[in-house]
């Protein structure tokens, strides 16, 4: 019976998957939906069981012995320990609110076979808890790609919509780069170790040649850094928004792009084991956070400002890694599943509010009053993303940036930095889009009014427990890195009051600028159009993959076509058609259908041969 709710962890979202998939036109948009949600409910309150006993003592799920290679045989199974099954936890707990909220979300789309909408929620969900709780490589390999799979399909779920497609496309494509390095770091690892299975694996780690374990660390890493969005792998992540506001949320709170920051620290004693790599973790960590921070602090997109501060906040969590606070990385990766949801579900509620006709936040503006629940959710989050006490992301932030500062110096002040930054572009976004003249009634000419309970009730749930764990914040930090193996660490007082004072300066720049208009942000922007062009355009790395890398290949496709495939090899087969005419002439001449012929030939064909043997016999006898 225990291995039955183990297995129910796994296998529910891919039977609800299956259901939806084979009956949904009969069960219909909203039956599909709610077969999704209650999925997940069961799927999180499966998991919720299992954590409790896999907290106190790990539990190792064996399935069967699926490929035999050499004198080794890999089994399929799970591994369910305290890392795991909180991870587990914290992801179905958070898909459950979101597969609930999009049911509201996604109201106005029933009747246009919405139910292949949630079966790909519920697909993408198993693969994801394939990442989290499978026991070897091979396994966590088919989460990754189920993964890759589901989001395609979910970003690009409004295919008529051209920049949808494109953006499925480009996750896709930069998932594959990325998954390339994966697959090879996992063959290396099987050369390495001569198993796949993680707890075989980590005895073995001091064994190996570390230049050797470097290589294979750094691969896997590159599997990472396309699955997180993090640079020079990154531009994939904020165009997603072109899916639906429930998968940006499902995907950046706390499932796909997290699963490259779980991956790592799942195999952390491989990577503890090779600093050269922490130190390239480090690097791509900082370079991402700092460009993302940069981009969302001057984008105007409501769903897309909230997609760069993801990709600044997982650039925090590989810092964390790469100094070597593995619980503090993880730690903020739980805290900001939670008010990373939030913030996209209440940008959701915004939009659903305007009919999705409305995504600039420079032409709304006054939506306190006419949307109160979502005002004060979207401000829970974005107080815990500035990490504002007692909300749960100044602990979980102020643990990082301090071991920053334990690391470098110079690379605690440029989190310092960023910090200020990402108070800064979040409650821009907030009091352009709450606060100040109600710009939307220029091009908008319906009334706004508060989404329905549905969605509501999820967000209330998020930020109930947004402000409960930052109440609990230092005693659910010492409880949480200490059931997954991080070093304990106090609270750096200085950091902290740095960081608070930091954060409070970033939220009220934009009070004066934004809604008091102290400064006419118009003319700072004329004055001020490369750097921002040059920030909001990712430092022009998004041209320069499309117009540089991708344009650059299809121009060198189109010429090698012109000329290698129309001029030589066409030129080939045209300039040889004559003589291939000429035989096939001379070849009609003998095969007319004619039964006659074909006699008078076959008795030919055999005189000559029996001539042949006959010379041969008088000739040998001689």
């Amino acid at each position: 019976m225990s291995m039955m709710v183990e297995l129910g962890v796994i296998f529910t979202p891919l039977i609800a998957f299956l259901i939806i998939l084979l009956f949904g036109r009969k069960i219909g948009d909203l039956g599909s939906g709610i077969i999704a949600s209650v999925g997940a409910g069961l799927t999180t309150l499966f998991s919720l069981v299992v954590a409790l006993k896999a907290i106190h003592s790990p539990v190792h799920v064996k399935l069967y012995d699926f490929l035999p290679i050499g004198n080794y045989t890999l089994s399929l199974g799970f591994y369910f320990d305290s890392l795991s099954s909180l991870m587990a936890l914290v992801v179905t707990f958070v898909a459950t609110l979101i597969f609930v909220y999009s049911i509201g979300y996604m109201r106005d789309e029933f009747g246009k076979w919405v139910f292949k909408f949630y079966a790909y929620l519920s697909l993408f969900l198993f693969a994801m808890l394939l990442i989290v709780l499978s026991d070897n490589l091979l396994g966590i390999f088919f989460g990754w790609e189920g993964v890759g799979l589901a989001s395609y399909l979910l970003i690009g779920y409004y295919h008529e919509q051209k920049k949808a497609t494109k953006a499925s496309f480009e996750a896709f494509v930069m998932n594959r780069i990325g998954d390339w390095l994966f697959i090879f770091g996992i063959i290396y690892s099987f050369y390495l170790f001569k198993t796949l299975e993680i707890t075989q694996i980590f005895p073995k780690v001091e064994e190996v040649d570390k230049y050797a374990l470097g290589v294979a660390t750094m691969l896997l890493f590159g599997g990472a850094v396309g699955k997180s969005g993090q640079f020079p792998l990154h531009t994939w992540l904020p165009n997603a928004m072109a899916g639906p506001t429930p998968v940006s949320a499902l995907l950046h709170a706390a499932t796909m792009v997290a699963a490259g920051v779980y991956m790592v620290a799942r195999l952390y004693p491989m990577f503890e084991a090779t600093p050269q790599t922490l130190k390239l973790i480090v690097l791509i960590g900082a370079i991402t956070m700092t460009m993302a921070a940069l981009a969302g602090a001057v984008h105007n997109d409501i769903k897309k400002i909230i997609a760069f501060s993801t990709m600044s906040q997982l650039g925090y969590m590989f810092v964390a890694l790469g100094v070597g606070d593995k619980g503090g990385a993880m730690f903020h990766l739980t805290t900001h599943a939670f008010f990373k949801a939030l913030l996209f579900l209440a940008a959701g509620a915004v939009i659903t509010a305007f009919h999705h006709h409305l995504y600039d936040i420079f032409k709304m503006g006054g939506l306190k009053k006419y949307m109160p629940v979502t005002y004060v959710a979207f401000m829970i989050g974005a107080l815990s993303l500035a990490g504002v006490f007692p909300f749960s992301g100044f602990w979980s932030k102020d643990r990082i940036v301090a071991s920053m500062y334990e690391w470098s110096g110079v690379l605690g002040v440029l989190g310092t930095i960023v910090a200020f930054i990402t108070a800064y572009y979040a409650f821009r976004e907030g009091f352009l889009v709450f606060h100040g003249r109600e710009r939307w009634r220029e091009i908008y000419d319906k009334d706004v009014h508060e989404v329905e309970g549905v969605m509501t009730v999820p967000m209330g749930l998020l930020g109930f427990l947004t402000v409960l764990t930052g109440l609990f914040g230092l005693w659910l930090e010492h409880w949480y890195v200490g059931l997954i193996g991080g070093e304990e660490k106090g609270i750096h007082l200085s950091v902290a009051l740095v960081s608070l004072g930091v954060a409070i300066a970033g939220i009220w720049l934009p009070w004066p600028v934004y809604v008091k208009k102290v400064i006419d942000y118009n003319k700072a922007y004329e004055s001020l159009k490369f750097i921002h062009t040059t920030f909001k355009e990712q430092f022009f790395t998004e041209k320069l993959y499309h117009n540089v890398v991708a344009g650059g290949y299809l121009t060198y496709s189109r010429s090698l076509y012109s000329t290698v495939e129309r001029l030589f090899i066409d030129g080939i087969v045209n300039a040889t058609y004559p003589i291939v005419e000429l035989l096939g002439s001379v070849l009609k001449f003998f095969q007319n259908g004619r039964l006659s012929w074909y006699v008078m030939g076959l008795a030919t064909g055999l005189t000559i041969i029996v001539l042949i043997l006959f010379a041969i016999t008088i000739r040998g006898g001689l």
